[in-house]
C-alpha cells in the first residue's frame, strides 16, 4: 500500500486549485481585448504595482528556488543561508536599467528583448545572436521547473502520482491556461500562487521555529556528526558568495520574462513600487525554505545527488503529522510550490514562444504577417517546445541547483547589453557582439572542460568579466558615427 503523508485532504486541495487555474484561462481569454502581441504576452501593459509584484516574484521564487534551495542548503549546511543576498541583488541589478527600459518601452513599443536590442544596437545580427543565448538559457529554466514539479507532485501524493505523470499532466494544464490566456492568466495565476506560498510559509515557520527548539537540536546534531556544515566559511566559500551574487543578480535580471514584466507595467510608479515589495521577500522564502534544509540534515540523512531535491516534501510530510496547525500549513505550502513552478513555467513558455515567433522566425520569413497569425504561431509552438521538454524531463539526472547554474551562466552573458545598453550611450553593437561572443566561449569552454568553478568564481561570472572588458574596449576604440 502507497505511503500518503498528506491523505486524500492535500490531493483534493491541489485539484480544486488545478480545475480553478483552468477556469482563469476562460475567463482571461474573455478580458482579452484582441489578438496582438502586445496583448497576449504583455497583458495590454496594463499591470498595476500589485498584480506586477506578484508577476515578478513568481518569475524569481520558482521551483528552482523552492525545491532546489532547501537541497542545497541540505548539501552545504549554514553557509547557505547567503543565498538571501543572491535573491537580493537581483533588485539591484533591475534598478540599474528597468526605468529606463520601461520608458524606451513605452516610446517605442517593445514587445520583446530583441525589440530592444533591434532598436538600442541597430543590430538584426546581434539580436539573433541574444535571441539563441535566451532560448536555450530559458529553455534549460523550464526544464527545471517540469523536473521540480515532478518531485513535488510524487512527494505530495506520497508516490501515488509517480514522477512522470506529475510532469505531464501539470504541462498540459499549463498549456491549456497559457494559450488561452497569455500573460493576462499568467499574471493573475501568479497573485494566487504568491498568496498561498506567503500565508504557507510564514505559518509553517511560526509553528516550527517559534516555541521550540527544533533549530538549537538540529544545529547540536551537526555540530556532532557534520561539523563541516556549521563551520566559519574557508575564502573559497567567500569567494563563491560573492561569485553567485553577481550570477544571480545580473542573470535573474535579464530573464526575458523579467523583461517583459517591465515592459507590462501600467506605469513608471506601479513598477517602482513592485521592486521596493520585491526587495524584502527574500527575508521571508529564502530564510524559511533555507531552515527547511538545515533542519531535514538531522531527519534525514544519507540523501545525495538528484535524491536532496525531495528534501522539502519528504520533510514537511513529517511535520504534517504532527498537529492539525501544521498540516494545513504544510499543505499550503506545498500547493503555493506547485503553483510557483506552473508560474514560472507558464511565464517562461510565454517568453520563449514569443522570442521564436518575433526575435527568431519573425525577422525572416514571418516578418511579414500580420501579428493575429504571429500569435497564433506562438501558440502552436508553445506546445512542441512543451512536448520537448517533457520528454527530456522524464530522465532527470541533474540536481535542480546544478540546472540553475547552468542556465546562469549562459544568460549573464546578455547583461551588458540592458545594463551597459542604458548606462553608456558609446556602448556599439560590435563591441556589445565581440564582449558576448568572448565571454560566452570562455563560460562554456570551463564549462564544458569540467571547470565550472576556478578559485571560487563561476565560469558564467569570469565570462562576464571578459564580456565586458572586450565590449567596452571594442566601442571605445571604434569612433562614434555623428
Amino acid at each position: 500500500m502507497v505511503d500518503q503523508p498528506y491523505g486524500p485532504g492535500a490531493l483534493l486541495f491541489l485539484a480544486a486549485y488545478l480545475v480553478f487555474m483552468i477556469v482563469l484561462g476562460y475567463v482571461a481569454r474573455t478580458r482579452r481585448r484582441d489578438n496582438s502581441m502586445s496583448s497576449f504576452y504583455l497583458a495590454g501593459k496594463n499591470l498595476g504595482a500589485l498584480v506586477l509584484f506578484f508577476t515578478l516574484y513568481a518569475t524569481q521564487y520558482s521551483g528552482n528556488t523552492l525545491i532546489g534551495y532547501p537541497g542545497e542548503a541540505y548539501r552545504l549546511g549554514y553557509s547557505w543561508i547567503m543565498s538571501i543576498g543572491f535573491m537580493m541583488s537581483i533588485v539591484v541589478a533591475y534598478l540599474l536599467f528597468a526605468p529606463a527600459l520601461y520608458r524606451a518601452s513605452r516610446q517605442y513599443h517593445f514587445v520583446t528583448p530583441g525589440d530592444w536590442i533591434t532598436h538600442r544596437f541597430g543590430s538584426t545580427r546581434l539580436t539573433l545572436f541574444a535571441g539563441a543565448l535566451f532560448v536555450v538559457a530559458i529553455a534549460n529554466y523550464l526544464l527545471a521547473q517540469l523536473l521540480a514539479v515532478g518531485h513535488i507532485v510524487s512527494g505530495l501524493s506520497g508516490g501515488a502520482i509517480p514522477f512522470w505523470a506529475g510532469v505531464v499532466v501539470l504541462g498540459v494544464i499549463i498549456l491549456f491556461y497559457e494559450t488561452l490566456g497569455g500573460m493576462q492568466a499568467v499574471a493573475w495565476t501568479d497573485c494566487i500562487q504568491g498568496l498561498l506560498l506567503f500565508a504557507g510559509l510564514l505559518g509553517m515557520l511560526a509553528a516550527v521555529v517559534a516555541g521550540s527548539d527544533r533549530l538549537g537540536e538540529a544545529t547540536a546534531w551537526i555540530i556532532a556528526h557534520q561539523p563541516a556544515k556549521a563551520a566559519l566559511p574557508g575564502g573559497d566559500t567567500v569567494r563563491t558568495w560573492i561569485s553567485t551574487i553577481l550570477l544571480v543578480g545580473f542573470a535573474a535580471a535579464v530573464y526575458p520574462q523579467a523583461i517583459q514584466r517591465i515592459f507590462a507595467a501600467r506605469s513608471a510608479r506601479s513598477l517602482k513600487r513592485s521592486f521596493t515589495f520585491m526587495a524584502f521577500m527574500p527575508l521571508v522564502t529564502i530564510t524559511a525554505v533555507v531552515l527547511v534544509g538545515i533542519l531535514a540534515i538531522p531527519q534525514l540523512t544519507g540523501l545525495e545527488g538528484v535524491a536532496t531535491d525531495q528534501v522539502m516534501p519528504r520533510l514537511l510530510g513529517v511535520w504534517a503529522a504532527e498537529s492539525l496547525w501544521l498540516y494545513v500549513m504544510t499543505v499550503l505550502v506545498l500547493t503555493g510550490i506547485v503553483a510557483a513552478i506552473m508560474s514560472t513555467a507558464d511565464s517562461v513558455l510565454l517568453s520563449l514562444s514569443s522570442l521564436l515567433v518575433k526575435d527568431v522566425l519573425g525577422r525572416f520569413r514571418m516578418g511579414s504577417l500580420p501579428e493575429a497569425r504571429l500569435t497564433a504561431w506562438g501558440k502552436r509552438l508553445s506546445w512542441i517546445i512543451m512536448a520537448v521538454l517533457v520528454l527530456i524531463a522524464l530522465t532527470p539526472d541533474l540536481t535542480l541547483w546544478g540546472l540553475i547554474e547552468l542556465k546562469m551562466e549562459v544568460l549573464i552573458q546578455t547583461a551588458p547589453l540592458f545594463v551597459l545598453g542604458v548606462l553608456w550611450p558609446r556602448f556599439n553593437a560590435t563591441g556589445a557582439a565581440a564582449g558576448m561572443a568572448a565571454g560566452t566561449m570562455l563560460a562554456a569552454g570551463l564549462t564544458l572542460a569540467g571547470m565550472g568553478k576556478v578559485w571560487g568564481w563561476h565560469a558564467g561570472v569570469l565570462g562576464l568579466a571578459l564580456n565586458v572588458i572586450v565590449g567596452v574596449g571594442v566601442s571605445w576604440a571604434i569612433r562614434p558615427k555623428s
